[in-house]
């Protein structure tokens, strides 16, 4: 017996031992290593008190105690067996696949679930062919009259052959890590990005956060960070956002409006109970105190995330309060203006939410298309991805499209936010390439194949780069995602339709940055820049960073474009800009200069719009006069003439006549809205004083550079009389 025990201890002491031989933990094979064996006992008994327990939190502490053991005797197929489920339940999936794989080939028999745990490590190890085999072999063991068990194995087999499917057509991308800037040995999360891709924010669990407090897991509490950067340049080194946003409990990133100037944070109240929260940056560059949504958006339910549409006018939130159709829902709300609260929120229906989870919403810019994480659509295992878009004219959403293989995975990917181009998005995942145990990765689409270009895949922000060269395919097939954290756990429990994968699409935008400054000093000023679309009618306003510098995302490249800049105390600044479709996923700069109102100044309303021929005004023409009210009511004593000047076709008595009843019906709209009529004096300049002589417009190459000409003549110059 004695030489029976030395070989099997040197056996177990030896590196090269077979290792399809089960050694359990018998205190007769440890004879020799009797306090060794001990020590092990214990930490398997202290692994056993949290792993019968069940949640994940205690099975995360179970790992801990089952490892110290396995560093003792690595051959045990009920330890092993133990430490893979363990580590299915917690943040280093991936790692449960060696462990289970070896508890199965020593002892088939380890435990009655050991197919059911093994085929969820071959799924998100990737390997769905293997999965759906060990799938199908426990279902035919479960009892007929479990129906809930066999559903739940026939959504996770649909699950694995809807991963195959999208493995076949996987999408360029590139994914790269943000650097150490960002990332940490700890775990950070829960990116937000502005539209412009300059402003950053994430959540983290760092020895830094607020208060210090630690979980009963083991991880500091959560907080928000920030980092930002200038065009072509590195992410700055991430800070610690502080008070007033970052409290002592639990602080996480949510949403954030396109401009970078609203974020939504989490505030955790407790386990089942959390708030969603805004705070606005103040001019100095700090934030003010974060303000609940409201009764309508917060309940005494989990309120876990929520996304902002640009104009900040419409809110899509997650709740799991009674009355939806699964665990958690995503609602719709709209700002009521009278009642300057957000208003009843309104489930968005069935083709968006199903029996599962739907999580992680982000409205794009574009006004249209919601990106959210479900594990109730055609997903390949936890949370996937989806787009969908709105359809105006009908008042219906799309069909969720998974937006495909690298960028899902087999385990949960969510919070996902994609920037206002749509060339780029950014996430969050467990990577055996990353920093700590979670970091924000940079997702670039590739696009379409392409002939082959100069192109450098670690770029960080040639957010209109060339298309890089074409047979650069980046599938990164180990991309296992674990994006859970406080304010959104997450549920392995969905249903599946296959779809076909396709890409993200693409549409014409553009984008326009500059400067606004002081016209006399030069200085930067803060201010408020609109942005309406001529054809369209669309509008945007944005407000520039405390430097005067704005950058905003605008769709249909190829149109005209009117711009109106503001700030409280000064005039006005009005441009237009005229874009072609060449102009798509360029960089245009339009600067203004302000300057403060003076008797005998002047500025000109480039934007208040009449046809040829007619004094009557556009829709679209009433941004630059209702500016101008604005002037006028913050300067009560202000008398100004409204100069009208036309173009030089029709003769000079007609378009002297024009002139003065275009500046007529200027008058009319500001006495209309309550400006006295004796504040406001009126002259009609007809053609005689154009921008653009007739002999520099017939040089102009094309029928629509002469209408711009002629249209930049149609102008209103405000002189002020008296200040």
């Amino acid at each position: 017996m004695k030489s029976l025990f030395i070989i099997i201890s040197l056996l177990i002491g030896c590196v090269a031992l077979s290792q399809d031989k089960d050694v359990p933990f018998d205190k007769k094979l440890f004879e020799n290593q009797k306090d060794e064996f001990n020590d092990a006992i214990k930490e398997i008994k202290k692994g056993d008190y949290y792993f019968f327990d069940g949640t994940s939190g205690d099975l995360n502490l179970a790992l801990k105690h089952y490892l110290a053991a396995h560093d003792f005797n690595p051959y045990s197929s009920v330890n092993n067996f133990r430490i893979g489920v363990c580590y299915l339940n917690g943040s280093h999936k991936f790692k449960a696949l060696e462990y289970l794989k070896f508890a199965y080939k020593v002892n088939p028999e380890v435990d009655p679930n050991i197919k059911f745990y093994l085929a969820q490590a071959y799924q998100l190890a990737g390997e769905f062919d293997q999965a759906i085999t060990l799938y199908q072999e426990f279902k035919d063991v479960v009892n007929p009259t479990d129906q809930a068990q066999r559903a739940f194995i026939n959504k996770k087999i649909q699950e694995c052959r809807t991963g195959v499917q999208l493995k076949k057509k996987p999408i360029r991308v590139w994914i790269d890590n943000l650097g150490d800037s960002i990332n940490t040995e700890y775990p950070e999360f829960s990116p937000v990005i502005s539209a412009d891709n300059r402003v950053l924010f994430f959540t983290a669990r760092r020895p830094d956060s607020k208060g210090g407090k630690i979980d009963k897991n083991g991880f500091h509490y959560e907080d928000v960070y920030s980092s930002s950067r200038e065009y072509g340049g590195e992410w700055q080194l991430a800070q610690n956002l502080g008070d007033p946003v970052n409290t002592e409990t639990h602080d996480a990133t949510v949403g954030l409006a396109p401009d970078g100037k609203s974020l939504l944070t989490y505030k955790g109240i407790n386990s089942k109970n959390g708030d969603v929260l805004i705070t606005r940056e103040k001019e100095d560059g700090g934030w003010e105190v974060p303000t609940s949504l409201g009764e309508s958006i917060n309940t005494k339910f989990h309120e876990s995330s929520a996304t902002l549409s640009f104009d900040e006018k419409t809110l899509f939130f997650v709740s799991d309060k009674p009355g939806g159709f699964g665990q958690h829902d995503i609602y719709v709300s709209y700002w009521d203006e009278e009642a300057e609260q957000w208003g009843e929120p309104e489930n968005l229906g069935k083709t968006i939410n199903t029996e599962f989870e739907e999580k992680g919403v982000f409205f794009h810019p574009d006004n249209k298309t919601l990106y959210f994480s479900s594990n109730g659509h055609n997903n390949i295992g936890g949370l996937d991805i989806f787009k969908t878009e709105f359809d105006r004219e009908t008042g219906e959403w799309s069909k969720p499209e998974n937006i495909g293989y690298p960028i899902n995975t087999p385990d949960d990917d969510i919070y996902f936010v994609v920037t206002g181009n749509e060339r780029y998005a950014y996430y969050s995942s467990f990577r055996e390439d990353g920093f700590g145990e979670k970091d924000i990765y940079l997702i670039t689409f590739l696009g379409e194949k392409k002939n082959a270009l100069l192109a450098d895949a670690k770029l960080m922000d040639t957010d209109f780069m060339e298309e890089e060269t074409s047979d650069m395919v980046a599938t990164n097939e180990n991309n296992n995602n674990d994006n859970t954290n406080n304010n959104d756990n997450t549920n392995n429990n969905d249903n599946t339709n296959n779809n076909d994968n396709q890409n993200v699409k693409k549409e014409r935008k553009i984008i326009f940055k500059g400067q606004v400054k002081d016209c006399e000093s030069g200085q930067p000023i803060v201010a408020s820049i609109t942005i309406t679309n001529k054809e369209t009618g669309e509008k945007k306003e944005i407000k520039t960073n405390s430097n005067g510098t704005y950058e905003i995302i605008v769709s249909n490249a190829g149109d005209e474009f009117a711009f109106n800049a503001t700030a409280t105390g000064y005039t006005i600044s009005s441009k237009s800009a005229s874009t072609t479709k060449k102009d798509e996923e360029s960089e245009l700069e339009m600067n203004f200069e302000l300057c403060k109102p003076v008797s005998g100044g002047s500025f000109t309303l480039r934007n208040i719009y009449f046809d040829f021929d007619k004094y009557g005004l556009r829709d679209k023409s009433v941004t630059d006069l209702n500016n101008l009210i604005k002037v006028m009511k913050e300067n009560p004593t202000m008398v100004i003439e409204l100069g009208g000047h036309t173009d030089s076709r029709g003769s000079d008595e007609y378009n002297q006549l024009l002139s003065e009843n275009r500046a007529k019906i200027a008058k009319d709209y500001l006495i209309k809205h309550g400006i006295s009529a004796d504040r406001i004096q009126t002259k009609g300049y007809g053609e005689s004083q154009p921008e653009i002589t007739d002999e520099e417009i017939d040089k102009l190459d094309g029928r629509k550079a002469k209408n711009e000409a002629h249209q930049q003549n149609r102008r209103t110059v405000v002189t002020i009389i008296k200040k």
